[in-house]
């Protein structure tokens, strides 16, 4: 569980005391990154076990360096569809971390993008708490 956590989440002023209290909870680092582009960077330079993201983050001030070729190909439709883009970079890299989505959307459409690749669904707003369960019970197996 050293990889620890990389929260992705454009509401800042709400993912920073969640992150500091998750740390404390897991014993470990949990960084917060607000655009699609800089999850990307940070996942190319540290390994994570887990990634907790939001479905509608930007996707940053440089898309096209983050997009991959079928993003790329949609991009005007996947614009406030960040998660779909982070998601699919994800599946690139060699060491893929746990997956959980904390998102407001209800969707079934776009849920349903995420598929299996999604190990925890988290309904945003969530309380504390239950945030707080859910990523401790998937990085620890329950």
């Amino acid at each position: 569980m050293s990889g620890g956590v990389l929260f992705v989440d454009d509401e800042l002023d709400n993912v920073e005391l969640i992150a500091e209290i998750l740390g404390d909870a897991l014993e470990m680092p949990v960084v917060v990154e607000e655009t699609v582009e800089a999850a990307v960077e940070r996942l190319h330079h540290q390994e994570f076990t887990a990634v907790v993201m939001d479905l509608f983050i930007p996707l940053g001030d440089h898309p096209r360096r983050v997009l991959g070729p079928r993003a790329r190909r949609y991009q005007e439709q996947v614009e406030h569809l960040g998660g779909l883009v982070l998601l699919e970079e994800i599946d690139r890299l060699p060491h893929r971390p746990i997956v959980m989505s904390h998102t407001a959307c209800t969707d079934h459409v776009l849920l349903e993008l995420f598929g299996d690749r999604v190990a925890r669904r988290i309904p945003k707003p969530a309380p504390l708490d239950m945030l707080l369960r859910n990523v401790i019970d998937v990085i620890s197996g329950s």
